[in-house]
């Protein structure tokens, strides 16, 4: 089996597992935990031998994530210009982590444990504008997931489509905005208009 066939099913799993989830700041719980769990039922379902044990170990490489190549240079850019917050449903832990590891640079770091909820709930989008102190209409979100953008765009934001033909491993499963749906697509966060 291989292993780009067991991170697709993994990814999928984490999607609808957390679509699943009823969670409130009160009452977060850990995403972590819906990696770990994705992991063992994907492992199961694929008949794939990974030892119960080194589950929890394996789901912590999202926290070890690589960045794309131009991402740490075009946050740079940007934050010159502009604030640049980063907005993720996983959890602040992993959030922190990773860009502490990664030595990425940031205003703010807001994820789905600070509100809540998860995106695309408009709360999510409408909060980030507000913790800011941005009015939707001057905010943009900039995103290689089509669902995140048009969750954005409905609270009012622009939307800048970032074209990652690797974002699910194959070229062919690549997602790109051929449609011209979002205000501006590019390949490149440096390229940022």
């Amino acid at each position: 089996m291989p292993v780009g066939d067991i991170v697709r099913g993994w990814r999928r799993d984490y999607f609808s597992r957390v679509a699943a989830l009823h969670q409130s700041v009160a009452r977060w719980r850990p995403v972590q935990d819906a990696y770990t769990e994705g992991l063992a039922a994907v492992c199961t379902e694929l008949g794939v031998p990974i030892p119960t044990a080194h589950h929890r170990e394996l789901a912590e490489a999202w926290k070890r994530l690589t960045p794309w190549p131009d991402v740490a240079d075009g946050l740079r850019r940007i934050r010159r210009e502009a604030i640049v917050a980063s907005l993720s449903n996983t959890d602040m832990s992993t959030m922190v982590h990773l860009f502490k590891t990664e030595r990425l640079e940031w205003d703010a770091v807001l994820t789905a444990e600070v509100f809540g909820a998860f995106k695309p709930e408009p709360l999510v989008y409408e909060r980030t504008c507000r913790y800011l102190g941005v009015e939707p209409a001057r905010a943009a979100m900039v995103a290689s997931h089509p669902y995140d953008l048009r969750a954005a765009r409905k609270v009012g934001m622009n939307t800048v489509f970032v074209y990652r033909p690797q974002e699910f491993g194959r070229i062919e499963d690549a997602v790109d905005d051929n449609d011209r749906e979002f205000d501006h697509r590019i390949d490149d966060i440096r390229n940022l208009p």
